[in-house]
């Protein structure tokens, strides 16, 4: 009964960390004409931990406080567009209505992950459900 409990549960909505880039250095993108849109800072970085993924969002860190927190618009490995980017990789980097990057800032990126319960027995019988 409480594994059927448990497999119909509907888990818990956690953020985590999935990966850290260090900002190497910062490309200005000029939009050349209105229709073009406005012009575009692009974060070049180096992931040092974990991986980027373009659904996540990301936070901006400057001197460990949090700048500016909004979904990633443009991530690309060389000139091609990634889904995501291993730790080790070099990128490009653009977060939506941000443009405030400045060398040695931290960018992580952030994803959404359900945690379902667990059902645990110990060898004495005893169960309990957690969460």
């Amino acid at each position: 009964m409480g594994r059927a409990i448990v497999e119909r549960a509907p888990g818990t909505t956690e953020t985590q960390v999935s990966g850290e880039a260090e900002v190497l250095n910062i490309f200005e993108l000029k939009g050349r004409s209105k229709s073009k849109g406005p012009d575009i800072k692009i974060a070049g970085c180096r992931i040092t931990d974990g991986h980027f993924s373009k659904s996540g969002t990301m936070r901006l860190l400057r001197s460990g406080d949090v700048v500016f927190e909004g979904p990633c618009a443009s991530l690309k490995r060389e000139t091609q567009d990634a889904e995501t980017i291993e730790k080790g990789n070099d990128c490009g980097l653009v977060i939506q209505d941000c443009d405030d990057f400045q060398v040695g800032d931290i960018i992580q990126c952030l994803e959404q992950v359900i945690r379902k319960p667990k059902f645990i027995s110990t060898q004495s019988g005893s169960v309990r459900i957690e969460c």
